[in-house]
């Protein structure tokens, strides 16, 4: 039986080797190979090195408070417990780490609260869009780290018990161990506030690919050194509770209100609107008015959405879902007696839809189809919608919405969609590697444009019914994309991880009756669809009230777009791209490209920054504007 010392000096070395696997899997994911010069080089090993123990550290802590204060002496020979948390914590950790980088491999993003809220609402693993092969391999995954772990704490056992403490280990090594850890992570982090003080912006823009790395700021103390202390701009959210709109909406119900259908798909980006892939609505937008240079109003579906429905940007979503409260525009075609019914081939409830935009519209009138691949159940939902139409009271005008799941990977179609090959039959996840991703990422395409012509054959149908039963001289037809898509343009897979034109950019088409066809080549933006709509069912209210954004149809031009993440937001213009969390803090800094993602220097970083400054303020204002900031209802 070990003693307790014994127990602990086991408990270090097997510590000591899962450290060494925590190395090996996060090695990918810090960017040596970006470091600018030797010492930005030695900034990220060094913090490789002691972010590597900091992972560990509730492992650790755990397992220590159990043996410090669960276990006496004399009952260290039961192991029943003691072991299998020593297993259990660090095979987690590991696993945890593992499945963190492989998110940043493919989608450039760590584990976080957007993720979290990913796994936790109704609805938010399925729309993942993982197969029966990409879970089993997680579960086996899963259960060789956990393996991994037993065999490890095996050896160090069966070694200790064998050969004793190692010789040429020193009996202080772990003191001194821990004493250099705490020189090299106290060392990185006043390297990191120095840089970050003085404008060096190597050593950020590294650590933003550290898993969950912390910065510390000193600007204050550094400046009474003496130091030069670059002038930091700070832009925060004014909180409170959310005033939309700002004043109550006057409408004056037009003579003869206008039927919507109203179309929305899944990652649909905007190169994909051509006579090759989308023969059937190229041939509708040829009778519509095209927007050709559209960005969302952010890269996932819950702010791509949101946007388009409220005209107002993302940040807001979070007041609007602690409120329940719901999209302006519903509210008034309700009061306009609109019928509605509304389809989606993912859920209502993640994002959590029915809690938001649509908390206004009974559940009964909000259709889900559940089961079958997700062109399966666009078919199904697009004749539901049609069946709708059909049966609808023509006395009434109606309102009906759709969101198409084909396009969202694993992108999903019938064999008779295929234009593109040769394409991977499945797609999974868990098994991708970087290097397999890059090679491979021309055939996930061809999947992805299968699963738009697919997307097309279903918008066609919905065409057709309109054009044939004479609907189209008095209804509104609108088709657009949540957000787009990214095939590793900019090294990144999918969306939600980047202002990426491949994310941001979709297609909008808009059908008003009695317009002439035409295409517009300005900038556009979700937000423009609710300021364009509302006139037009009576809404008198200058668009400011209820959106930040412009009447499409009027002559206003849109000079900047402004679009929003989970925890971010860009500005782009003509001139410029610039990303920058909601809050600028020390260990966040702007991403600063040309307005289509064209690197620039530092340099050319910092005068962009700064020449824009008015016009990132102008943003925190609309960021703002429909906050009440006396924080009373």
């Amino acid at each position: 039986m070990l003693s307790v010392q014994e127990l602990r000096r086991v408990l270090a070395y097997f510590f000591l080797l899962t450290y060494l696997v925590l190395l090996g899997i996060t090695w990918d994911g810090v960017d040596f190979a970006s470091a600018s010069s030797d010492g930005v080089l030695g900034f990220a090993i060094v913090v490789w090195l002691t972010y590597g123990l900091i992972y560990l550290l509730p492992a650790l802590t755990l397992t220590w408070l159990v043996e410090k204060f669960v276990h006496r002496e004399r009952e260290i020979g039961h192991k029943a417990v003691f072991y299998p948390l020593a297993v259990v914590g660090t095979g987690i950790t590991t696993l945890f780490f593992y499945a963190n980088a492989k998110l940043f491999t493919l989608y450039g993003m760590f584990i976080n609260s957007f993720v979290i809220n990913l796994v936790a609402t109704p609805g938010g693993l399925e729309s993942l869009g993982a197969s029966n092969a990409s879970n089993a391999t997680f579960a086996g995954i899963a259960a060789a780290f956990l393996l991994l772990q037993a065999l490890l704490l095996a050896i160090t056992l069966f070694a200790y018990r064998r050969f004793g403490e190692p010789r040429w280990i020193p009996r202080r090594f772990f003191s001194a161990l821990l004493i250099l850890f705490l020189v090299m992570t106290v060392g990185e982090r006043i390297v990191f506030a120095y840089s970050t003080a003085t404008g060096v912006t190597s050593i950020s823009s590294l650590t933003q690919k550290i898993p969950y790395y912390i910065g510390i700021s000193a600007r204050g103390f550094l400046r009474q050194l003496g130091v030069k202390v670059k002038r930091q701009e700070e832009y925060k959210l004014v909180k409170g509770n959310l005033n939309y709109p700002l004043n109550p909406l006057q409408v004056e119900k037009p003579a003869k209100p206008y039927n919507v259908v109203w179309l929305v798909s899944e990652s649909w980006r905007a190169d994909t609107l051509d006579a090759e892939v989308m023969p059937k609505t190229w041939a509708f937008a040829q009778t519509a008015k095209r927007f050709t240079h559209n960005y969302s109003s952010g890269n996932g579906t819950r702010v791509g959405i949101f946007g388009m429905f409220t005209g107002i940007p993302g940040n807001y979503w979070f007041s609007m879902l602690a409120e329940r409260k719901g999209a302006a525009i519903i509210d008034v075609l309700k009061a306009q007696d609109y019928q509605m019914s509304f389809y989606t081939s993912a859920k209502f409830s993640y994002p959590e839809f029915d809690s938001t935009i649509f908390s206004q519209v009974p559940s009964e009138q909000l259709h889900e189809v559940k089961e079958g691949l997700g062109w399966e159940r666009d078919q199904k939902n697009v004749g539901s919608l049609l069946e709708f139409i059909e049966r609808r009271d023509k006395k009434r005008p109606f309102f009906t919405f759709m969101f198409f799941e084909s396009p969202h990977a694993r992108y999903y179609f019938p064999p008779e969609s295929v234009i593109r090959t040769p394409y991977p039959d499945d797609i999974n996840y868990f098994s991708l590697s970087k290097e397999q991703l890059a090679s491979n990422i021309h055939l996930i395409k061809n999947r992805y444009i299968n699963s738009v012509h697919h997307l097309d054959s279903q918008f066609g149908r919905v065409f057709d019914y309109l054009k044939k039963n004479d609907l189209l001289d008095n209804t509104i037809v609108l088709a657009l994309g949540d957000h787009g898509e990214e095939f590793m343009e900019n090294g990144r897979w999918g969306h939600n991880s980047a202002f990426t034109d491949q994310q941001t950019r979709t297609p909008l088409v808009l059908w008003v009756p009695g317009m002439k066809p035409s295409v517009y080549e300005g900038m556009s933006n979700h937000m423009d669809v609710i300021p364009t709509l509302m006139p037009i069912f009576g809404v008198k209210n200058p668009q400011r009230d209820y959106s930040t954004g412009i009447n499409l149809l009027s002559s206003e031009v849109r000079t900047h777009a402004v679009l929003a993440e989970w925890s971010g937001t860009a500005y782009i213009d003509d001139e410029v791209k610039i990303a920058l969390p909601l809050s600028v803090v020390a260990t966040q800094h702007p991403r600063v490209t040309g307005p289509h993602d064209e690197p620039l220097s530092e340099k050319e970083q910092d005068a962009a920054f700064s020449r824009k400054a008015k016009n990132l303020t102008g943003m925190m204002e609309e960021l703002g504007r429909y906050i009440n900031k006396s924080g009373k209802n």
